[in-house]
């Protein structure tokens, strides 16, 4: 666990390096943002850890390492064909095992780093989040559906943009890499589909997670008629006899906490904007509104999610697929409703590094304790 406090340390000290290169005409040559060395320091972290290091890593090393031509099952919907073909393709260079960890962790930090940065508010507050909210940890475990989530960030962006193309294509891909990705589908083409994203999407989305929520019963039952392998994550943890459901419980009241702040604010902002005459300015205000309402519809995905695995393992991976979205909700809440507040992001951050100190990694990622590939011993001295 050391070893993760102290690179959350080296984490925010390189996340202030921010410089751009212009030439004698001020045209910008190069321009480094905050986020790209904390992405490239955690990129090396995971790309190159051992064996040990994630629960189900030896598993996927040893698929990895048995793949042939006839077991990608090519345009085959029954397979995982997409991720198969991935394995195949590197496996035609190398048998070596940390380079295709690497090769994912590639992948995976790239869609993190153009992600916070196209759509932070504060990609160091958005960094620190990825690693104390234990996403860093699953990205190193679950390696396939973090490879999903990685092309689903990608989508976001023609999503936003109402590029359903794109945005249903990527979200197919995703698919066929892992099958939890099917779940972005229909959320990804009602954003491209409506019109505009307001207060009503808002609560259309709030009501649904809490339809979801309520009818929990039937919902497992269809979920595991579609994905019958799941059926064995039927189970949940008792509130404070398991370490695991204060995890949970903590979770639920952060996602709670969070959807009410949007609402709340996004509802103050509202009256604002009614009163307000001015037609540019109401233009401009609901703009910026909108990419709010998105966060908010994805927090109420979330919200229900972290409501849902309270009784059940079985919705684990979903919630695990939204929180991305948190990590871009908490920086947005921050700067447009409590005026960007240094001191407001300084108590996020330490109560979230205590929140990861106190509870630790997420019990069966097997990141503890963490090893390189190489003894970097022996490789320096």
């Amino acid at each position: 666990m050391n070893f993760y406090l102290q690179l959350l340390g080296i984490v925010v000290i390189v996340s202030f390096i921010e410089f751009k290169l212009c030439n004698n005409e001020k045209q910008v040559l190069l321009y480094i943002k905050r986020g790209l060395f904390p992405c490239v320091l955690l990129c090396c972290v995971s790309g190159l850890r051992s064996l040990e290091v994630g629960k189900d890593n030896y598993s996927y090393s040893r698929y990895f390492l048995k793949m042939t031509f006839d077991r990608v099952h090519f345009f085959n919907p029954n397979f995982y064909w997409i991720y198969n073909l991935w394995d195949y393709v590197i496996r035609q260079f190398t048998d070596k095992v940390y380079v295709f960890n690497f090769l994912c962790a590639l992948v995976i930090y790239i869609s993190l780093y153009l992600f916070i940065t196209r759509y932070s508010c504060d990609e160091r507050v958005s960094l620190i989040l990825f690693i104390t909210l234990g996403i860093f940890f699953n990205s190193m475990n679950q390696t396939r559906q973090a490879l999903a989530t990685a092309i689903l960030l990608l989508g976001f962006k023609y999503a936003v943009d109402k590029n359903i193309v794109k945005a249903m294509l990527l979200c197919f891909i995703a698919a066929f890499v892992h099958n939890v990705a099917v779940v972005m589908i229909p959320i990804y083409a009602f954003f491209c589909l409506a019109p505009r994203i307001g207060p009503r999407v808002v609560a259309f989305f709030s009501g649904a997670s809490i339809v979801i929520a309520l009818s929990y019963n039937r919902l497992i039952g269809i979920f595991v008629s579609i994905f019958p392998k799941y059926r064995y994550y039927l189970k949940y943890s008792k509130l404070f006899v398991e370490r695991r459901s204060i995890y949970r419980y903590g979770d639920f009241f952060m996602a709670l906490i969070i959807q009410l702040v949007l609402i709340y604010g996004l509802y103050k902002l509202k009256l604002r904007e009614n009163v307000n005459t001015e037609n540019n300015y109401n233009k401009r205000r609901e703009e910026n509104d909108e990419f709010g309402n998105i966060l908010a519809c994805m927090n109420a995905v979330y919200l229900c999610m972290t409501y849902l695995i309270l009784n059940s393992d079985i919705f684990n991976r979903l919630k695990s697929l939204f929180v991305y979205w948190v990590i871009l909700t908490i920086p947005f809440i921050i700067k447009k409703y409590f005026k960007d507040n240094f001191g407001i992001k300084v108590l996020v951050c330490v109560v979230s590094m205590a929140y990861m100190f106190r509870l630790g990694v997420h019990d069966g990622d097997g990141v503890i304790p963490y090893k390189l590939f190489f003894d970097w011993k022996k490789v320096l001295f």
